[in-house]
């Protein structure tokens, strides 16, 4: 909820998509009400080609895709297909891609998109995968990538999206507005 809040004060025009639902719940049981599906932002296509094509101009338009964190849910957007090739194609494009807690590594490793990358996760996590994550550091950019360690590192994760989206200056206007640490 962080970065959508912290975004949101810098001005961003967001759009929260849930994976198979509008109410997404947390972890930790807090539920989320999405302003719209996946499937209904790219709904399915006669042809594979139609809905690849759907996808791409979505992702040419996107500058960040944030994926949250959690167990269960990152299992669930590492399933979704659609949402593999709409995140892949925002790469593709130079869109910024974010993950944080487990969703770095259930997520974007599998899908190969962390390969060769420095990248942090939730401790304890990713350790047999050929490239490991960051130990002990609770935020990353590399390039296009920003991840981050978990909840407790929101804050940091929340001024690297603000800093790569708008700039230094954006970031310490908004670290002035809030009262960060």
């Amino acid at each position: 909820v962080t970065p959508l809040d912290y975004l949101r004060r810098c001005g961003a025009d967001l759009t929260l998509v849930g994976v198979g639902s509008t109410q997404i719940r947390s972890a930790r049981g807090l539920t989320l009400v999405c302003d719209c599906s996946l499937e209904a932002l790219v709904p399915e296509a006669a042809d594979k080609s139609g809905q690849e094509a759907a996808l791409d101009k979505i992702a040419s338009e996107t500058a960040l895709v944030i994926l949250p964190g959690g167990i269960p849910n990152s299992r669930t957007l590492a399933a979704s297909e659609p949402l593999r090739s709409l995140v892949t194609a925002v790469a593709r494009h130079g869109g910024l891609v974010a993950a944080n807690c487990a969703a770095p590594v259930l997520v974007l490793s599998k899908w190969g998109l962390l390969d060769s990358r420095r990248f942090t996760c939730y401790p304890g996590m990713g350790e047999n995968l050929s490239t490991p994550p960051v130990k002990e550091c609770r935020s990353i950019r590399d390039g296009q990538f920003i991840t981050a360690c978990g909840a407790g590192a929101a804050e940091e994760f929340s001024f690297a999206l603000v800093q790569a989206l708008y700039g230094e200056q954006k970031q310490a206007e908004l670290k002035a507005s809030i009262a960060a640490r």
